[in-house]
């Protein structure tokens, strides 16, 4: 499961996610559909802490942060462990088919 609750990000002034609160369950098959720019690609790096939420809490299984306080890098390091992106099609391997890219990274 993954759960956000009042997640916010910002870069700078720019409220890109602002009180987002929605959980994913397992098994389940989720679209996250959007125009440019409304935040579909931040939402997904919050996930794995490429990108650091400016507020609210994260829940990933039985591993729950609070971003409203401060922690140390290290403490983010249970979440990249059950967590991974396949980036888009500029960041795959040409010589390798989709499969091949999605295992590459745990393999």
């Amino acid at each position: 499961m993954i759960k956000f609750t009042n997640l916010t990000k910002r870069f700078g002034d720019h409220v890109v996610l602002n009180g987002l609160s929605l959980e994913f369950r397992d098994g389940q098959t989720t679209v996250i559909l959007g125009s440019s720019g409304s935040g579909k690609s931040t939402m997904l790096r919050c996930i794995n802490l490429l990108e650091i939420p400016s507020g609210g809490e994260l829940q990933l299984g039985e591993f729950k942060i609070n971003f409203d306080a401060q922690h140390k890098t290290s403490e983010y390091h249970p979440f990249r462990a059950h967590t991974g992106m396949v980036f888009q099609s500029f960041n795959l391997f040409p010589h390798l088919n989709v499969l091949q890219n999605v295992i590459e990274a745990p393999v």
